[in-house]
């Protein structure tokens, strides 16, 4: 692209999150999952986990259940990127973590 189209495109963008902001900050995020897609992965994951606590019983539950999660884990990592374009793997951890791993104490390497 030229300087002038990137301008341009800056201009509508700055404009657009003047007029709504709730809907360039949606943009911002990047695509997500379907409501309905969320509920369904949602009742075949607390059927897989049903399955996996059915172990007792019988081993298959346990093996179908495990599979169960596995597939429904696999679906959802294979249908949304797992870390937003421009982001390290260890700002994805922290921020899947919510910070509670986060080193924040700075150590100088010295040779001493």
């Amino acid at each position: 692209m030229n300087p002038n189209e990137i301008r341009i495109l800056k201009e509508i963008e700055a404009a657009e999150s003047q007029d709504d902001a709730a809907f360039a900050e949606r943009i911002a995020e990047g695509p997500g999952l379907p409501l309905r897609y969320k509920l369904i992965a949602g009742a075949i994951g607390l059927v897989g986990l049903v399955l996996v606590m059915m172990f007792p019983a019988n081993l298959a539950f346990g093996v179908a259940g495990y599979l169960v999660l596995v597939a429904i884990g696999t679906d959802a990592l294979r249908r949304r990127p797992v870390r937003p374009f421009g982001e390290t793997p260890m700002q994805f951890f922290h921020r899947m973590t919510a910070g509670l791993f986060a080193n924040t104490t700075v150590v100088e390497p010295s040779l001493d």
